[in-house]
């Protein structure tokens, strides 16, 4: 029944090349293939690793509903990561992130933000406090939007793809600077 809307090949190189690997040649490969989930699942394992790397403690949160993702340095900690963007010719945009499903209510003291550029030099890592967050939420020039319904539904997670100008905010710390 199928077959047909495939015999010319458009409807398979359009999947082809919306199938793409930009990094391929990179450790992330499979990453962009990957579900929400097991992408959020990848990214806390990939900072946990990266902060205890760098001398931080690293604790997992004592439930799977506890509001944060880790406990850094003894302060409850949200994680997000993002991978930057594909472009329409198969690589990737530079500096160009997702921070998704960040919440207002739930139960993290900082949030720890890394974005991973093609060149691992060009990586971006920063955190920020829930107070900033809930004050920058309430500004004229907020970065972040309501999520999948937002005010209309009471949903209470924000996203923001904005990220480069989110990175040039006062309130928006280096990762130098965690916990000290």
């Amino acid at each position: 029944m199928f077959s047909t809307c495939f015999n010319d090949g458009s409807l398979r190189d359009y999947i082809m090349s919306n199938a793409q690997d930009p990094w391929e040649d990179t450790p992330f490969k499979g990453y962009v293939h990957m579900s929400p989930k097991q992408k959020g699942e990848f990214g806390e394992r990939f900072v946990t690793k990266y902060l205890k790397g760098a001398g931080h403690t690293v604790e997992r949160a004592e439930t799977s509903t506890a509001g944060h993702d880790r406990v850094v340095n003894d302060v409850l900690t949200e994680i997000k990561f993002s991978l930057a963007t594909r472009n329409k010719k198969g690589g990737v945009k530079e500096d160009s992130f997702i921070i998704n499903h960040v919440s207002r209510e739930k139960d993290w003291e900082i949030l720890v933000f890394f974005g991973i550029n093609k060149r691992e030099t060009d990586a971006r890592l920063v955190w920020f406090t829930k107070e900033d967050f809930k004050a920058h939420l309430d500004s004229d020039n907020c970065l972040f939007a309501h999520q999948q319904g937002g005010k209309s539904i009471e949903n209470d997670d924000y996203i923001c793809t904005k990220v480069t100008e989110l990175l040039k905010q006062t309130w928006v710390n280096s990762i130098d600077t965690l916990c000290q």
